[in-house]
């Protein structure tokens, strides 16, 4: 073998265990292959992140079908309890004020979160703790008010230690009256009641009046003025009575047949 030979195969042998003189194929593909796993990572970063939004978003609407995403419920309704009750003049009657909230719960209502407050002060007094205080016979409507919602209850108030009723359609009277009559449709006639057979004691406002056949005649009760008013509806006959919570229990009035002609 000549010098040239020798040479050249020396040559080739350096060129091809050299790494600089090595083929450029292999530096591209691993520039791929980085670039691919960048990708690779950036991807999965983005779904883990969509991952956890979508968990994110799943918790703030479940926690939002309890708490209504995160405001305070409103009140959508009060209701007092007892919604009605009779009580003597003196006597005092505690009452309750409940919410209903917009997300359906239930919630007392006290302090200063809730307002009291009566129709008629000479009738019954209400304290800010809903303590009723009977001042008067008759009627009157107390109301308790939060966030602009009001809810009412009836509070009627009779004489202390009421064992009789006497009603009559003459004023002033105590004469137990057993027969009324009334002349063309529609007509009114007023009736009155009075305690203890005392013409001081008039409790027109503070009793349950009833009529035996509505289908003749009505009679109004329940208000703060103006209970007592029967009104002809048909030709025909009725039984008026009143009745009210007295120191024996339930006392009722004498009956009066009324006829309408």
């Amino acid at each position: 073998m000549n010098d040239t030979v020798r040479r050249r195969r020396n040559q080739k042998l350096h060129l091809s265990c050299h790494p600089e003189a090595r083929s450029p194929l292999p530096g591209k593909i691993q520039s791929k292959l980085a670039s691919a796993g960048r990708v690779l990572r950036l991807v999965g970063l983005r779904r883990r992140l969509v991952l956890a939004t979508g968990i994110a978003i799943l918790l703030c609407l479940a926690w939002a079908g309890c708490t209504g995403f995160f405001i305070n419920p409103s009140i959508s309704s009060i209701f007092i309890t007892p919604a009605s009750t009779t009580i003597a003049v003196n006597g005092t009657q505690q009452l309750t004020a409940t919410g209903t909230y917009s997300d359906g719960s239930r919630q007392p209502l006290s302090g200063s979160t809730v307002g009291w407050s009566s129709s008629d002060d000479t009738v019954a007094t209400i304290s800010n703790g809903g303590l009723v205080t009977g001042v008067a016979t008759g009627t009157a409507t107390i109301t308790a008010t939060a966030q602009g919602v009001s809810g009412t209850a009836s509070v009627t108030v009779t004489v202390e230690n009421l064992t009789s009723i006497t009603i009559t359609t003459t004023q002033g009277s105590t004469v137990p009256q057993s027969t009324a009559t009334m002349s063309g449709i529609p007509s009114t006639l007023q009736f009155y009641a009075y305690a203890n057979g005392s013409a001081n004691q008039d409790i027109t406002n503070a009793v349950t009046w009833s009529s035996s056949n509505p289908s003749v005649a009505t009679i109004s009760t329940g208000l703060s003025s103006g209970s007592g008013v029967a009104t002809s509806v048909a030709v025909g006959t009725t039984v008026i009575t009143a009745t009210s919570a007295g120191s024996i229990g339930t006392v009722t009035s004498n009956p009066i047949t009324l006829t309408v002609q």
